[in-house]
């Protein structure tokens, strides 16, 4: 593993780019494959290295890989699913079959660019993988996907801990075009005593209108406030540790865009005792027929769910 530092330009700053968002999409539900022989065989052998036995019943449920939920999701993208500069695999459970699902890339999108993945970070991969995003759009990169990955597949017996644990094969992408109107600001990930974080996360939403922010908490973050976490913030649940928090993003994207909102996004891992957050300015615009609205709080009820409500 190496590390690359560009040249800063006067301003401190590598290039004059914002990073911007486009779209967002996110694929669930999503048929499970057999594994193959050989893929018994690797596991078996893999285990065994470690002392440990391949968890049988794991593998004759199936899996999805994230090759399969990469494959699932490009035709959502549209018009931003032909090109990127870059493009980061964020995850926090490990694939279910060996490979690279990246690659899979070059053979379906015409014009790519570079890809690497972002792992071992648990709930904060896709933040720092935004946060790698913003350093290199200011080296003139127009457009990049981040891929948040979850797949639930469990190949072993040993415990899994609680906020890693996925319960449902997801992904969520984010496209991030130079030309797009919706502003990201980043930060890197740093580390908070988890005694000051419900205090470091009063302190972002004080900085914040409260009438005109949405404020999305990630699991490890509902679970670090505990009774602390403030008023009229959205707590995401656990089950989706890569993409959980994204995947209400891509859900209510429609609807913020018709009207604006700003949404301000933040996690915790307990494991890596780091905080992450990042917020999204979504402009007002015009979206296509069968979007829907949001509330008066920002937040949108699918049509399905309306039906049911008193």
């Amino acid at each position: 593993m190496y590390i690359t530092v560009s040249r800063p330009a006067d301003n401190g700053r590598a290039g004059p780019r914002d990073l911007r968002l486009a779209a967002v999409a996110q694929r669930t539900g999503i048929d499970r494959r057999e594994f193959r022989p050989q893929d018994h065989d690797y596991f078996r052998d893999l285990y065994g290295t470690f002392g440990l036995a391949a968890d049988q019943e794991g593998l004759a449920a199936g899996r999805v890989s994230f090759t399969d939920l990469v494959e699932a999701v490009l035709p959502d993208l549209k018009g931003h699913g032909d090109r990127f500069d870059l493009a980061v695999m964020a995850s926090a459970a490990p694939d279910a079959e060996p490979g690279f699902p990246m690659c899979f890339l070059d053979s379906a999108v015409p014009d790519v660019g570079l890809v690497f993945g972002v792992a071992d970070l648990g709930l904060l991969g896709v933040f720092t993988a935004l946060w790698l995003a913003e350093n290199r759009s200011r080296l003139d990169a127009r457009r990049i996907l981040v891929f948040a990955l979850d797949q639930a597949s469990v190949l072993h017996s040993e415990p899994v801990p609680a906020h890693l644990r996925v319960a449902e094969d997801a992904v969520t992408v984010l496209v991030l075009d130079a030309d797009a109107a919706h502003r990201v600001e980043t930060a890197q990930p740093h580390p908070v005593p988890p005694d000051q974080v419900a205090a470091r996360w009063s302190a972002l939403l004080a900085g914040e209108r409260p009438a005109a922010v949405t404020a999305l908490a990630g699991p490890g973050l509902v679970a670090a406030c505990g009774d602390r976490l403030p008023a009229g913030t959205v707590a995401v649940p656990a089950g989706r540790p890569a993409s959980g928090i994204w995947s209400v993003l891509a859900a209510e994207w429609d609807g913020w865009r018709r009207t604006g909102r700003r949404v301000l996004l933040a996690d915790y891992d307990p494991g890596l005792g780091q905080f992450a957050h990042c917020a999204i300015t979504v402009e007002a615009g015009p979206v296509e027929p069968g979007a829907v609205e949001p509330g008066a709080d920002g937040h949108v009820v699918d049509p399905e769910e309306q039906e049911k409500l008193p």
